[in-house]
This record gives structure tokens, C-alpha cells and sequence, in this order.
């Protein structure tokens, strides 16, 4: 979503803040790619959650329900990926503190990884 964006075109996941339009876009993706991948096969989605309008919208939960709806697969595992201390944040963490307390926003310390097995 529009949390971090990536480029400035407006086809791009990243300029959506609207959980239904992305989550209705990112199930395109799903189709053009998942068309290309053989039976039996595996994927991986790696997603976080995002805190909006004073709450949390698990987002990485939204997107693995629409997978597991949409298409036929098998969600084989859930690794939650801690993202603590990555380089991006090194020596950042007051700064996330303070825009935490100042603006009711929240920090988020994962991702999940849900993996599934194509079946179709």
C-alpha cells in the first residue's frame, strides 16, 4: 500500500491507500503471475501489516485470505520475519520513537512470509 512508495507511476501497488482497491489490484498480480507458475510448485508472499487512521489493518492477513479464496493452493507455512535492527534503521530508533508517541502511529517489528503450493 501507500506506506513506502516506490516510484511515482500510478500503476504502482505502492500509491494505493485503499485496502479494498489493494487488495483487488494485488489480486491481478496474483493472476498474471500465478498463470506462469507449474503445478506444484511453491511461492511466497512476504508482507507486512499497515497502521491507518489510528489502527492496525493486517494487511499481510487480507492478502493471504485472497490468496487462499481466489486460487487453489495450500498455505504450506508462516514465518514471521523479525525486522528489528535492519540497516535501514540503524541508529534510527529514537527518531521512530518520538514519531510514534507524537502521531499515534505504531512500529511495526515484522513481516510475515506465508508460503503456498500452487494445486491448479
Amino acid at each position: 500500500m501507500d506506506i513506502v512508495k516506490f516510484t511515482d507511476d500510478k500503476n504502482d501497488l505502492s500509491q494505493i491507500g485503499s485496502l479494498k482497491e489493494f487488495v483487488g489490484k494485488f489480486k491481478i498480480v496474483c493472476e498474471n503471475s500465478l498463470k506462469f507458475l507449474d503445478t506444484n510448485r511453491y511461492f511466497a508472499l512476504v508482507v507486512g501489516d499497515v497502521y491507518k487512521n489510528g489502527e492496525v489493518l493486517p494487511l499481510a492477513f487480507y492478502c493471504m485470505d485472497m490468496i487462499k479464496r481466489r486460487f487453489e493452493v495450500k498455505l504450506k507455512g508462516i514465518i514471521i520475519k523479525n525486522i528489528e535492527g535492519n540497516r535501514g534503521k540503524i541508529g534510527q530508533n529514537n527518531i521512530w520513537k518520538y514519531r510514534a508517541l507524537s502521531s499515534d502511529y505504531f512500529i511495526f517489528k515484522h513481516e510475515y512470509i506465508f508460503v503456498f503450493k500452487k494445486e491448479f
